[in-house]
């Protein structure tokens, strides 16, 4: 008796359909932006968009999943799921389409693309006073390419928004000005490009061309240049053609162009000559405002209460990313074990490896807070960080050794060497302002309103 071969198509529509009985509303929000993919033996490819969408479904649902694929058509498969494939708009429902003897190898429903989420919108965007100007460069960029601010760079630690703001920019474009060639990359799949012909041994013109052939250029990440000597003279070269044509380039970084070390001194200047914006995480309210939006646009039942919200914009500061994995863990919970409602503790309970890592997390950088004492005192990071001696830069540095000394967990020999210094200088500057802030007023409440700044990043 012949074996019977099934599509990849045809065993997902089997899972969906499990999948749909046990929850409508997951189901729709979840299991079917899933892609099919391929089978790759007994192991079903499913396209999701980008890493956090991966990362909810495994930690979340991958249970769900597994189960479902188990004993189809007599067979238990597993899955893989790959970033860097979008859903229709509309995805069609499930159904049970009829067994084949023989099915032609599987090939990949959707192709790669790197559209915008549809979650990555103008509209959505909570802004406060920690990413306000950077949301009005972005919203000017999209309402004149070209013509205000060239580049934009944004710039933040990870989950605050930098990548919403990029495909804001990128989504909004495509929506009303579709005649324009837009090219929205990561750095890394950028060099992965790159890579792929130095080892083949292609030409480069396509590779080029695919950068410079636009009016849009959107790169995601373009710290991860650093050290990347070849790369960033092929960059420096299709940035200055772009540039030169008024071709509108928006760039995201974690850090400001000067501070990313061993970029070209070149690139660096020119990625300052527009206008440079850092995209903060947001405080309290604005949290709270965020988790309501997310509830009201929610299909899960039941809703979460106030104050679980409230909850959970207290305790997950560190990044937006987080806040709504923890989100979407609780209203998952709720939905899935059919209460109507659980206590603090037990969302603590169920919440305890994200609070750990959160509290973890608020052992600050010291870029973090050579940042902060920065601005607070009106200088700029490299004042600090670099070898004169004025009088304007020598106390905030000081303050700045003297918040690492408090709140990381680095040696003195480390600190020094983040701020090019010795660890005598460390000692120094700690014994310094710690004498100071029991003297002098004014520094004392420079000092308390930074470390509370820093503590609610």
């Amino acid at each position: 008796m012949q074996k019977m071969i099934y599509s990849a198509e045809e065993v997902w529509n089997d899972a969906l359909c499990r999948l749909r009985s046990k929850s409508e509303s997951l189901y729709s929000q979840w299991f079917a932006q899933l892609v099919v993919l391929e089978l790759d033996g007994y192991c079903l490819h499913l396209g999701v968009s980008d890493d956090f969408f991966r990362d909810v479904i495994m930690e979340e649902y991958g249970h769900m999943i597994s189960e479902a694929l188990t004993n189809v058509k007599g067979i238990d498969y597993t899955f893989e799921l790959i970033e860097g494939y979008s859903a229709p708009a509309e995805q069609p429902a499930a159904v049970t389409t009829p067994q084949k003897e023989v099915a032609a190898p599987a090939a990949p429903v959707n192709s790669i693309h790197h559209s915008p989420l549809h979650d990555y919108a103008f509209s959505n965007f909570i802004v406060g006073d920690s990413n306000r100007h950077a949301f009005a460069a972005a919203k000017a960029v999209a309402e004149a390419p070209g013509m205000n601010y060239n580049p934009l760079f944004l710039y933040g630690t990870n989950g605050v928004g930098k990548t919403h703001l990029l495909q804001a920019v990128a989504g909004e474009l495509r929506a009303t000005r579709n005649q324009l060639v837009i090219k929205s990359v990561s750095c890394d799949e950028m060099l992965n490009d790159y890579y792929d012909l130095v080892l083949k041994k292609r030409s480069f013109s396509d590779f080029r061309a695919s950068l410079r052939d636009v009016d849009v250029l959107l790169i995601d990440d373009i710290h991860r240049l650093a050290k990347k000597t070849q790369m960033q003279e092929e960059f420096f070269n299709i940035f200055n053609i772009l540039y030169c044509q008024n071709k509108q380039i928006v760039l995201t970084s974690d850090r400001q162009p000067c501070e990313i070390s061993d970029l070209d001194k070149r690139l660096s200047s020119r990625f300052e000559q527009g206008m440079t914006c850092e995209v903060g995480m947001l405080e309290y309210e604005e949290r709270l405002v965020t988790l309501r939006m997310w509830r009201d646009s929610s299909l899960t039942r039941p809703k979460l209460s106030d104050k679980f919200l409230d909850f959970l914009a207290e305790n997950i500061s560190s990044n937006v990313r987080r806040l709504k994995g923890c989100y979407l863990r609780l209203s998952a919970y709720m939905e899935m074990s059919g209460c109507d409602d659980m206590s603090i503790s037990e969302a603590e309970e169920l919440l305890h490896a994200q609070l750990a890592a959160e509290n973890s997390s608020r052992d600050i950088s010291p870029e973090a807070i050579q940042q902060a004492v920065a601005r607070h005192f009106g200088i700029n990071v490299p004042e600090i960080v670099g070898t004169r001696r004025t009088r304007q830069a020598a106390e905030p540095r000081m303050v700045a050794m003297y918040l690492c000394r408090e709140l990381t967990k680095l040696s003195s020999n480390e600190i020094g060497d983040a701020f090019g210094r010795t660890h005598a200088n460390v000692l120094h500057a700690a014994k310094t302002i710690a004498k100071r802030c029991e003297e002098d007023e004014e520094i004392r409440r420079s000092v308390t309103q930074l470390r509370r700044q820093l503590q609610k990043r």
